[in-house]
Order: C-alpha cells, then structure tokens, then sequence
C-alpha cells in the first residue's frame, strides 16, 4: 500500500510538538521556577488545587519536542492541567535537550524531579506513595522510560541531588510516544497507508528522521537500548497508552505493539490502549477537559 510523505521544516514540527504556549496565570495556587536540581536547567513548575487537602496525589507531566525542543511551559500541558481541579498536584519540570546532552542525561533530569519531589514533598502536600506521570510524543518515550526503568541503578544516577529517594512510579499514561525506535517506521506507514512527515533539513540535503536529529545516530543496536519496548517486564507499572491512529509523526505501530507486549508480559490488566481513528500527533483533541478525564479514570484506580 503507497503512502505519501510530507516533508515538513524543524519550525513546522516545532509548531506541531509544542502545541500551546501555557499561560501560568490560568491557575490561581502555584509555585513556579523551583529549583529541583544542581544544575541551572533543573527547574519545575508545581500547580496545584484552589484548597489543598494533603497529602494529594501527584501527576508529573513531562513535554514532548523531539527531545530537541520545548519546556515546562511551552508543550501539550493542556491534556493534563486539568486535574488540579480533580485534586491532584501537577508538576511539569524542564529537562536538558539534545543534542547539547545525549540520552540518557534527560531521564536523568527526570528520575531527580521525582527524587526531589519525594523528599520535599511534606512542604507541598505531597503524597509520596502516589505518583504518576504523562508525556506526550517524546515527553511519552521519556514516561515510558521512567515507568519501566524505576529502581534500576543504572538509570538513577543521583549526581544531581537526592540520592537515596524512589523513583518509582504507580501509574503512567503514553501519549503517543515512540516505543520501538529501531523499527522500519517507513514500512509501517507503507503498510498502514497513512501519510507521513519527515523533517526537510534548513540547509537542504537528504531528509533525517526525528531520532537522529534527537539522539545522533541510526544505529540500530543503540536505539534498541534506548526503546520502552524492550524495557518491559512483569513488574512495571499499570500503563495506559493514548494513540491517534492518523499520527504523521510517530506511527501507531509503536503504541499497539507496546501495549500487546505489556499484556503478554504483565497481563492485559496492567495494560489500558486506547486508539482515535482521527486523530494526528499532538491533536488538539489530546489537550481537552473530556480528554483529561479520561486519564484520571486510569489514573484514579491507582492514585486515590
């Protein structure tokens, strides 16, 4: 089956993975610009419920960009801002980018947000025992990472502060992330006939896929290392996968693969797939109200 490919500048996937330009005065009780680490990168956005009640349950949200772009206020933060009025802390912190670090130094900023978070978490109100995360499009490989990586000493290095604090989490929700990045995607959307984007260098030149703009390379035995997909094991925790089945950018191979893999592996319990047939990456109909509940029904079973 022929598909066809849309060739689409950095500016325009820009555009496209970073959806909104979050305006921090939509929420009334919030703490911005916390230091969560020792590096000046390190910094997080807390937002929390008009009355806290503590301890709260906390949903770290971390941001998609290709891992090359966006921050804490400038991603999909939309799909999930919401649950502060559900009672849930939400905690959105920056992370350093490719390609001025390589991977896995931004899991790295992550596992020390959660750390942070665990250990200061009676100042905030904080629940330490329910933690969940969401990300979306890289934000969701990250999130995906995260989940399956928890107490794996080579994925917690503490050089950045808090050594000795979990980061282990009791739920996660994967917004159309890439799990399998050393699949054929090209073969994929071949097979599947939705049509594809591909990033058209400034410079002009040869198109290169997202993952060697991201990571710096086509190797296949590293981005194997690098993919949730076989990170997976009995013990991850229950994962809930959003994917549109029209997404230009990353194919939906990646997410209907995973989660038939979780099931076998953990059982079609740990896993929830749920597929929008029209839906394209980062669709605004990702970032509504109805949209974020639907995440908070996961998320409620495990969190409150």
């Amino acid at each position: 089956m022929a598909n066809e490919i849309k060739m689409i500048t950095e500016a325009e996937l820009a555009r496209m993975a970073n959806p909104t330009d979050f305006d921090t005065d939509r929420v009334k009780n919030k703490v911005l610009d916390v230091q969560y680490g020792t590096l000046p990168e390190q910094k997080l956005d807390i937002y929390l419920p008009d009355e806290v009640t503590a301890p709260i349950p906390v949903i770290f949200y971390v941001h998609g960009g290709g891992w090359c772009l966006g921050t804490k206020r400038l991603g999909a933060l939309d799909c999930i801002i919401d649950a502060i009025k559900y009672g849930y802390a939400v905690v959105v912190p920056d992370y350093r980018l490719a390609p001025g670090v390589t991977y896995p130094e931004f899991i790295f900023d992550i596992k020390t947000a959660v750390r942070w978070a665990r250990a200061n978490a009676a100042q905030y109100g904080f629940d330490p025992e329910k933690f969940a995360m969401v990300g979306d499009s890289a934000g969701g490989h990250i999130t995906l990472v995260m989940g399956f990586t928890g107490g794996w000493v080579e994925y917690e290095d503490e050089e950045y502060g808090w050594a000795g604090y979990s980061t282990k989490l009791q739920a996660i929700c994967d917004m159309y992330g890439p799990s399998i990045i050393y699949a054929d995607e090209d073969q994929w959307y071949r097979e599947s006939g939705v049509p594809c984007m591909k990033i058209m260098p400034e410079n002009g030149g040869k198109a290169i896929s997202m993952y060697e703009q991201a990571f710096g390379t086509m190797n296949k035995s590293l981005l194997r290392v690098i993919s949730p997909y076989n990170m997976v094991h009995k013990d991850i925790p229950p994962t809930m996968i959003q994917q549109g089945m029209a997404d230009a950018v990353v194919a939906y191979q990646h997410s209907t693969l995973l989660a038939e893999k979780i099931a076998k592996v953990c059982g079609e319990d740990r896993v929830v797939l749920k597929t929008y047939a029209e839906r394209n990456h980062s669709d605004k109909d990702f970032m509504t109200e109805e949209n974020c509940k639907e995440v908070l029904e996961f998320f409620d079973k495990y969190l409150k």
